[in-house]
């Protein structure tokens, strides 16, 4: 049966006879649908979605395939490309980033996966960046204290060499005390605090005014002089030969510097230990060794015979 297609159609005109539909494309007409008998073309009825579904209204019914908010999509070939080109917000690639960046106050979030922090100094403040270290500077003069005289709660009228600060248990104020640290570096069974007279004698507070008094010493415990009174008149321990005897001896300067044995001889200030062997007893000596009469006795007894 002779089919009577329309005179002079239109590209994409249709017709239909009984159960099969044929369309113009210009040149020729095609079948675009039929029954039972014709060829099927291989295309979905329905295409769904997470959300709606939508099938072809017509043969040349089109879908369109639209990116939401910062998507965008695209067709080359058979290949449907969808592409995310928002900023920040969480989206786009895994990156080892903090969301969110706090501050001791404010705070700030990525715009992009290209953004920026800035960590900039504040008064005072210098901050620098090498490799992966962030090093942030105090610049200032002011502000903090460089010397104890920058402490308010600190007098230091009469600090010498070797002085010592002490709290003064009133509001928490220190304050200098006429003790040295050398005073307080040994333990001792005494201190005596040595004078002179006239170049002529030692005196020592604890015999009075007694011309060099002959002193008492335990053998085995530790005996001190403060010769920070006797200036001009270094002081030596001797034996019973008038020779200097050095065994047990630590002087303490009054900066704080120690020294032993024979290099503790002949000073004139600061504090000389003498650590009595507990082997030795009788008579020793010291002498002044710029005057010859400044010289007297060191008696000492031994422990166990006491």
């Amino acid at each position: 049966m002779a089919l009577n297609y329309p005179n002079s159609p239109s590209e994409g005109d249709t017709f239909t006879d009984g159960t099969t539909t044929w369309q113009w494309d210009g040149v020729s007409w095609n079948i675009v649908s039929a029954g039972s008998s014709a060829l099927q073309s291989n295309t979905f009825k329905n295409i769904a979605s997470d959300s709606g579904v939508t099938s072809a209204d017509d043969p040349n019914d089109t879908l369109t395939i639209t990116g939401g908010s910062s998507i965008t999509t695209s067709i080359l070939d058979d290949t449907l490309t969808i592409s995310y080109t928002g900023g920040g917000g969480g989206g786009g690639s895994d990156q080892n980033l903090w969301y969110t960046i706090v501050g001791d106050s404010g705070s700030t979030q990525a715009d992009t996966t290209t953004d920026t922090l800035n960590i900039l100094g504040g008064t005072d403040i210098s901050t620098s960046i090498t490799d992966d270290t962030v090093t942030i500077n105090y610049t200032g003069a002011g502000g903090g204290a460089t010397s104890l005289n920058d402490l308010t709660d600190v007098n230091i009228s009469g600090l010498q060499n070797g002085s010592v600060i002490y709290n003064s248990n009133t509001a928490g104020t220190f304050v200098v005390s006429n003790w040295q640290v050398g005073q307080m570096y040994l333990p001792a069974i005494t201190m005596l605090y040595v004078t002179e007279t006239l170049n002529s004698a030692y005196r020592f507070d604890q015999y009075g005014t007694t011309n060099n008094p002959t002193i008492y010493a335990i053998s085995g415990t530790t005996i001190a002089f403060d010769l920070n009174g006797s200036g001009g008149h270094p002081f030596q321990i001797q034996d019973p030969t008038s020779t200097p005897y050095n065994t047990g001896l630590v002087h303490v300067a009054p900066d704080g510097t120690v020294s032993l044995e024979g290099n503790a001889q002949n000073k004139d200030e600061g504090i000389l230990y003498w650590k009595v062997p507990s082997s030795i007893s009788g008579n020793y000596r010291y002498q002044c060794t710029s005057h010859a009469p400044m010289v007297g006795a060191i008696t000492v007894k031994s422990f166990v015979a006491l």
